[in-house]
């Protein structure tokens, strides 16, 4: 099978017409009907076929499997393609979440200097869950990713290095300023301030919120954690925040969650599945291993 011919059927599959393959792929139309044939005498199956009745291409059983199957094979022709072009580049793409790179990176920072690996990196600065998708998409071959649960993807690979809890934060002039702890219940009446949603900060307030059976009411999203913690502390409503992401010099309570859920922030050296380290790459993973011990 060839793989552009994979690519018609998929695109067949989608819009359901072959003109329409034909002027996606700037082809004749005979071209796409070929090459639709090729499969099908390859795989001695029907993929699909005219419905005159209706005035659509139909897909068959048969093509729906292949769908499914020729879809994650060209994902996979993509990425082998982008990671043999960069192979030799001794470039690290990596993934580096703002609360991760200014909390835990800097520990193990001048190891990666010692090694030489500082010029070596592309940084791609971003939500954890952006980053997930990068690395799925191949823009990037390594990140540390923070996530609620221990990450559970068949096409991922993932070494853990530590869980650290979640608190609400909020103005030392509000009310849960003089509370040690709280229910996440008690908390339907206020105003929230939250990261978007490439951070998983907002899919883990939207657990907690539904456990607790209210819609948080939510007055500002941001990607800037600074901005978010500033408007904290202007008492524009309360967050909910890694601990660890909260310093002396903010203007800041923390309060922990009574009977606080699974869903924690557990930090990753996360990799496709698969994927080749380079030595230098492999040596960078090294160092941030290290960052097990460093940080528990």
């Amino acid at each position: 099978m060839k793989l552009r011919d994979l690519e018609y059927f998929c695109y067949l599959y989608q819009v359901g017409t072959f003109t329409g393959v034909a002027n996606h792929f700037h082809v004749e139309q005979p071209t796409v009907t070929l090459a639709i044939k090729r499969l099908e005498a390859s795989l001695n199956a029907k993929l699909a076929f005219r419905n005159r009745s209706k005035g659509v291409i139909q897909i068959t059983p048969a093509g729906e499997i292949l769908y499914r199957h020729a879809t994650s094979m060209l994902r996979d022709a993509e990425l082998a393609g982008l990671e043999i072009s960069k192979y030799n580049s001794k470039k690290i793409r990596f993934g580096l979440p703002p609360i991760i790179g200014s909390l835990y990176f800097p520990l193990v920072i001048d190891q990666i200097i010692e090694e030489h690996l500082l010029d070596d990196l592309e940084v791609d600065e971003n939500g954890s869950q952006q980053l997930l998708l990068d690395l799925l998409g191949g823009k990037i071959d390594i990140a540390l990713l923070g996530s609620p649960m221990p990450i559970q993807n068949t096409a991922i690979q993932t070494t853990m290095l530590t869980s650290r809890e979640f608190v609400v934060i909020s103005s030392k002039d509000h009310w849960l300023a003089n509370q040690e702890q709280v229910a996440f219940s008690d908390l339907q009446n206020e105003r929230f301030i939250t990261l978007n949603g490439k951070f998983i900060h907002a899919n883990v307030l939207k657990v907690y919120s539904q456990q607790a059976q209210f819609k948080p009411h939510i007055v500002f999203e941001t990607e800037s954690i600074a901005t978010m913690k500033r408007l904290v502390e202007k008492n524009a409503g309360i967050g909910l925040l890694v601990k660890d992401a909260v310093s002396q010099n903010d203007q800041l309570s923390q309060t922990t969650l009574e009977n606080p859920l699974p869903e924690r922030f557990n930090i990753s050296i996360a990799t496709r599945k698969g994927y080749l380290a380079d030595d230098h790459e492999q040596r960078f993973i090294d160092q941030l291993t290290k960052l097990q011990s460093q940080i528990n």
